[in-house]
């Protein structure tokens, strides 16, 4: 017997939110509130998505001993150790130390029968770059008050006492809230009024209507929350509109950024890990995009 195809959506839908809704709880009390858990959140978060980009991207070799792609793996979880203790100079770890051993790595495999070396070392400080990278700045947000005592700026203050942590803690709730609100605008817009497509050849269900309903979202969510824990009047309210626009925006192009990989590859999702939610890069794509804008964000409202 056939299932008609709008229960098929119906029960895809369903399936959606029952298992993105208990994720996406454990990952905000996880941002909010953890510590040595976080970054083991996010170093096997990366792990999944490298195994994902890796595949998508071709550089995956599982019949080769040592391949690169494993010494991106453990560069990644190296480079978000590396931001959770020392989160100003994570990237010197990148520039001075991880770059490097690629490039005698690929030497090496190249010496003894490899026939590739730029795409290689190209491809894996890519996604080093791109997934452990963009992470790394949960713990630059999370401490991105060592940046305000150093140029002599007070720091935010939390109205409310269950919200108040020194560390600012709650800051990285902002990005996780505006691709949240981005994702599930966009799709509920783009769903009842998208006409026109956006980039209809990267990704055809993609609307503008369904963009311009993933910015009200966002500007609607962070300004919410930022009133929650008490920073308006420190952060303006037209401040949050304008950062909920733009990391909507972003998180967009984070999302057409893995679209883009996989239509090349020929793949619908980077990966089944969450069932009907794809790979864990297709849940994440937008959220490491957003990150380094909150961060940017911040520096620019406080200073």
């Amino acid at each position: 017997m056939t299932v008609d195809t709008g229960e098929k959506k119906r029960s895809n839908l369903f399936y959606r939110f029952a298992i993105g809704i208990p994720l996406g709880a454990l990952a905000c009390g996880l941002f909010a509130f953890g510590e040595r858990s976080l970054l083991i959140l996010l170093i096997v978060g990366a792990w999944f998505a490298l195994r994902e980009f890796w595949r998508t991207t071709g550089v995956n070799h599982p019949e080769t001993k040592f391949p690169l792609a494993r010494l991106g793996d453990i560069a990644a979880a190296v480079l978000l150790f590396a931001s959770f203790v020392w989160p100003q100079g994570s990237f010197a770890v990148l520039i001075a130390i991880i770059i490097p051993l690629f490039a005698i790595h690929q030497i090496v495999a190249v010496s003894r029968g490899a026939k590739v070396f730029l795409k290689e070392v190209a491809t894996v400080t890519l996604g080093v770059l791109y997934i452990g990278g963009l992470l790394s700045f949960v713990f630059m947000l999370r401490h991105l008050q060592i940046i305000l005592q150093a140029r002599d700026i007070d720091p935010l203050i939390f109205s409310y006492t269950w919200f108040h942590r020194e560390d600012m803690i709650h800051l990285t709730l902002f990005p996780v809230l505006a691709g949240w609100c981005t994702d599930t605008a966009a799709l509920f817009a783009g769903k009842y009024f998208g006409k026109v497509p956006m980039a209809s050849k990267i990704s055809p269900k993609k609307t503008v209507e369904g963009l311009i309903g993933g910015m009200v979202g966002a500007a609607t969510g962070v300004t919410v929350y930022g009133w929650m824990i008490g920073l308006v009047g420190q952060v303006k309210v037209w401040e949050f509109i304008v950062f909920g626009i733009i990391a909507a925006g972003i998180s967009q192009l984070g999302d057409l950024t893995v679209s883009a990989l996989k239509r090349e590859a020929h793949q619908k999702d980077s990966g089944r890990l969450l069932g009907a939610h794809g790979g864990m890069l297709d849940r994440i794509d937008g959220f490491l995009f957003a990150l380094p804008a909150t961060y940017v964000f911040f520096l620019m409202v406080l200073n």
